[in-house]
């Protein structure tokens, strides 16, 4: 519910402050948020990693916390909410393509076939003019496009640096890293927008996008994909575009169009095809492991593995 709403109260800041003033406030509240959340693990410890990790971290910070959080802001300042949602609910899709590419992951068919029903949806969501009409909201599309892209390929990254360094720990150090850069893209700015953090329409976006969108919501997520399994907070995670929907028609009068509820439609049926076969190849994985090693033979070989897969060594 937190990232589905965070969209539509996001561009509700952005009518009344500079967008690139707003990203740097918000994103030194989150960096805030998340050392604090991470002080447990002990972020500092970074710093005795190896040069090449320590290095590998910095290459995340510049595709997550850096690229990433400017073009994302740019298309929520041009994209409506329904549309930038429905294009950020993408990721697992270019994720697993990029996997594809370059840690050469494969993909079943059952995959292929969620992968390019999710990209049917997303070319139909990115290639209209918006609720408007407006042209502004073909640019917005696109730059989200481009967002979900970056988002993907930091996805990626991360899996090099998970076995070194904990997902709190990463974010929280990669959104230190990248504030300077921040700051400096701002520093125009920043003087002339202060006075406006008066106005709750601005300082109430900033606050729930930095605490809340990124701190709690994160703590939350890590701790329902613990307790329930990335499966099933996967489902939920299919309902942020609804949310957005819902909550930028309540906040903004933002209408929901034919087009955006087909390519919705869509997009998330191709997600939860593409998860389903993840979740079939993981299951088939696990039995021909369980299949194939020592401890599982006796029992299993009599049970369940088909005499050809049991390892008898």
């Amino acid at each position: 519910m937190i990232w589905g709403i965070n969209l539509p109260v996001m561009k509700v800041g952005l009518e009344h402050i500079n967008v690139y003033a707003f990203n740097a406030i918000r994103l030194f509240i989150s960096a805030g948020v998340l050392v604090a959340i991470a002080y447990r693990d002990r972020p500092w410890k970074v710093f005795q990693l190896p040069a090449k990790t320590k290095w590998n971290i910095f290459q995340y910070a510049v595709i997550a916390s850096g690229l990433y959080q400017v073009l994302f802001l740019l298309g929520i300042a041009y994209a409506s909410s329904a549309n930038a949602a429905l294009i950020m609910s993408t990721v697992p899709m270019w994720t697993a393509l990029l996997a594809l590419v370059f840690l050469k992951e494969r993909l079943s068919r059952l995959a292929w076939g969620g992968l390019f029903i999710a990209l049917a949806g997303t070319l139909i969501v990115t290639g209209q003019n918006g609720i408007s009409g407006d042209s502004d909201d073909s640019l917005g599309n696109l730059i989200m496009l481009v967002a979900a892209l970056v988002w993907a390929t930091g996805t990626v990254k991360s899996r090099q640096l998970l076995g070194e360094v904990s997902p709190l720990t990463l974010s929280a150090v990669s959104s230190v890293s990248m504030l300077p850069l921040h700051f400096v893209i701002a520093a125009p700015y920043l003087a002339g927008e202060m006075t406006g953090l008066t106005n709750p329409q601005v300082w109430v976006p900033v606050i729930y996008s930095g605490v809340f969108s990124t701190g709690v919501a994160l703590v939350m997520w890590n701790y329902g994909v613990r307790e329930a399994g990335a499966a099933h907070a996967a489902i939920y995670q299919n309902l942020v575009p609804v949310i957005a929907m819902t909550s930028a028609f309540i906040v903004r009068g933002e209408s929901v169009t034919s087009v955006q509820i087909v390519g919705g439609v869509l997009i998330i049926g191709g997600l939860v095809v593409m998860r389903k076969a993840r979740a079939r190849n993981l299951a088939v994985v696990r039995s021909r492991l369980e299949c194939t090693t020592p401890a599982y033979v006796n029992v299993a070989a009599q049970i369940k593995c088909p005499a050809e897969k049991v390892d008898s060594r």
